[in-house]
């Protein structure tokens, strides 16, 4: 049995109480904490509703630029910032624009 509301209607509701119950309320020194606070549960109802695509996107375009299957999306990107620090992905690499879309 599924249980209502689920884990992304939840995090709606907590992000919306925030923004019109507790953010007005909030003394100026602390609605900075508040806003954090607003878009870490943003965030995270964004990566509920996408699911595993997103990471399966990125682990499939990095397993395309490394040359070799990617387990872990962010091994992957120390790998391929380990690359682009050393200078192994220079002007003159055919791999350049494939790393600037994935980058972007």
């Amino acid at each position: 049995m599924k249980e209502q509301p689920n884990a992304e209607q939840l995090l709606r509701c907590a992000g919306d109480l925030l923004r019109t119950a507790v953010l007005p309320q909030v003394p100026a020194d602390a609605k900075r904490d508040v806003l954090m606070i607003m878009n870490a549960l943003a965030i995270a109802q964004r990566e509920l509703a996408q699911g595993d695509a997103v990471d399966s996107q990125e682990r499939s375009a990095l397993t395309a630029l490394l040359g070799k299957e990617v387990v872990d999306v962010l091994q992957g990107n120390r790998e391929l910032a380990e690359l682009i620090r050393n200078g192994a992905v220079g002007e003159s690499s055919p791999l350049r624009g494939a790393i600037f879309e994935h980058l972007k």
